[in-house]
């Protein structure tokens, strides 16, 4: 859900990026629609008007000017990257769109916006990281405790004999 400034006069826009090309686009719009709504309703309950980056005549009429788009986006090759190309989806998404979305940025995305086997290759990255945490927390780990397993594993075999 992207919130455009104030200042462009446009409601909030609902990407859709589906890597299989699987999901239904309009029961996804509008279910995050109804929760928009809901969120209105509740915030619209107080007196004063919540201080939010969406213009007053804009958030006055916020449920019909909520926008929605499906955004083609490179296609996974099989049936199990779909939590990498998500994360892929976030970390490109993060790096490159501007801080405050608008339908003309929208040209950004695309079937050519990143090859898929980038996206795939983000399980390296992943079981890199995962790998330097462990062996990082170990190191800490035996840090504080300097004893060797072989000599915790002697001590209490004594302590049960």
């Amino acid at each position: 859900i992207c919130i455009p400034d104030k200042e462009d006069e446009s409601g909030p826009i609902i990407l859709h990026l589906d890597s299989l090309g699987l999901h239904c686009s309009k029961s996804i719009f509008g279910y995050i629609k109804s929760f928009l709504r809901e969120e209105w309703n509740y915030l619209n309950q107080g007196e004063a008007l919540p201080d939010l980056p969406i213009a007053e005549k804009i958030w006055k009429n916020l449920p019909r000017r909520i926008d929605d788009r499906i955004i083609p986006v490179p296609q996974q090759k099989n049936e199990y990257d779909c939590g990498l190309f998500v994360l892929f989806f976030m970390e490109r998404f993060i790096e490159e769109a501007p801080e405050r979305l608008k339908k003309k940025d929208l040209a950004m995305f695309g079937k050519q916006w990143f090859k898929p086997e980038q996206a795939s290759g983000l399980r390296r990255k992943i079981r890199k990281l995962l790998m330097e945490e462990f062996y990082n927390s170990s190191k800490d780990k035996c840090a504080l405790d300097p004893k060797p397993l072989s000599s915790v594993g002697a001590s209490e075999k004594n302590e049960h004999e």
